[in-house]
């Protein structure tokens, strides 16, 4: 047996020991079967023991996945683990199983050579050890190696055990809450409020039957680099892709910030009479968040955020970084550095992530927000840019929004 241990300054290496990546990566090279048994995986990890199954030709691959039953899987763990399941099982070389019946917190890595184990590795480290990011860069862990023959047999029928009595296989999660998870985009930006799950449940009980389906127009793949105006890779909820700003002092055109997006909504949706216009409104997302909206531009054809700092980007934060959250795009600083269109949002992507159509529900409560004056009427703008020097708090109405793929949308 041999002890293992993280490397985490200031507490210090111990010679002649062995870091707990490294006796995981060293047993892989010398095994072609893997079983691991963990409480928690990361995306980090995930990625991390996808490449080394290939690098090492690893013939058969057991994943178990403990601890998500009662707390949710995370909506970007869900989509690495789908991802992963379908690559493995497509290729026949192994699955991931999820606990369905308790908590489970092993944490078991047991290595075998032509079915054969001939070591394990068991002690505190989940899947995140792999490739550890954030807040478990500074998570030590310990653990230990027993290369003990009936020690290594008899941890090979727990995990086995677990596998045929406790588990349903990543295709078959329904019964897995999965969970959207917070949008660091979103951290610390004025006047976006964060709600409990009881607070939604309240004003999703108040919903009415007025409601408006409003598509999320974006390119295909194939046309994320098009130059054709109904391709949507430069407008849009992509419209950082598109023509930039002209700054006002330098009289030079500017890229627009990743996260602005313009959300644009028909005529026909606009023109009926139920459709929020005016007065700013609240929006309650079904993710847990809260802030003003408006409709604005002629014809009130865009959905923004309503207040005084980036509105454009308000609403972007959520949109895209719901997206980014979840693992399905890249989210960029400077829109020039995207180079093989990661950061480009696709229908695909959309499909994906049930995002094709925002749904505006409008609910039976009304809630004081600040609205601001208007000045007065310009060519520019008919009608009259904000004020945001005057304000006075009104009643106004207060919509759910969530979304939802393509019915019989048009």
């Amino acid at each position: 047996m041999n002890n293992l241990y993280s490397k985490v300054p200031p507490i210090p290496e111990i010679t002649g020991t062995e870091l707990i990546v490294d006796a995981i990566e060293t047993a892989m090279k010398n095994s072609n079967e893997l079983k691991i048994a963990v409480g928690y995986v990361s995306v980090a990890g995930l990625d991390k023991l996808d490449k080394l199954i290939f690098e090492n030709k690893i013939k058969k691959i057991q994943l178990v996945v403990g601890m998500y039953k009662s707390s949710g899987i995370p909506k970007s763990i869900y989509n690495k683990i789908i991802e992963l399941h379908e690559k493995w099982t497509k290729l026949g070389i192994g699955k991931i199983y999820f606990v369905n019946n308790m908590n489970y917190h092993g944490k078991v890595y047991v290595f075998l050579r032509n079915g054969i184990p001939f070591e394990f590795i068991v002690g505190s480290s989940n899947l995140s050890v792999l490739s550890p990011e954030g807040q478990t860069l500074r998570q030590y862990e310990v653990a230990v190696k027993i290369k003990d023959s009936t020690s290594c047999n008899e941890i090979l029928k727990h995990i086995e055990s677990v596998i045929k009595t406790s588990t349903n296989t990543a295709d078959d999660l329904q019964d897995f809450e999965i969970i959207n998870e917070r949008i660091a985009a979103l951290n610390d930006i004025e006047n976006v409020i964060d709600i409990t799950p009881a607070e939604l449940e309240i004003y999703t009980k108040k919903q009415e039957k007025i409601q408006f389906r409003i598509p999320i127009k974006a390119p295909k793949f194939s046309e994320r680099f098009s130059k054709k105006s109904n391709a949507y890779a430069h407008s849009n909820i992509n419209v950082c892709y598109g023509k930039g700003r002209k700054n006002s002092k330098s009289g030079k055109i500017e890229r627009r910030n990743w996260y602005e997006t313009q959300i644009t909504v028909s005529k026909k949706i606009t023109s009926d009479p139920d459709y929020p216009k005016g007065d700013p409104f609240y929006l309650i997302t079904d993710d847990g968040y809260k802030f003003l909206a408006h409709s604005t531009a002629q014809n009130n054809k865009q959905l923004t955020a309503y207040g005084n700092l980036g509105n454009d980007r308000v609403f972007g934060r959520w949109i895209k970084g719901r997206l980014a959250t979840a693992g399905y795009i890249k989210p960029y600083d400077n829109v020039d550095d995207d180079k093989n269109g990661d950061g480009i949002v696709t229908s695909e992507m959309l499909v994906k992530a049930n995002m094709q159509v925002m749904v505006l529900t409008k609910t039976a409560t009304k809630e004081y927000g600040k609205v601001y004056k208007r000045l007065s009427p310009s060519a520019k703008n008919k009608k009259g840019a904000l004020d945001k020097n005057h304000f006075d708090y009104k009643l106004v109405d207060v919509w759910t929004i969530h979304f939802e793929n393509l019915r019989n949308d048009k």
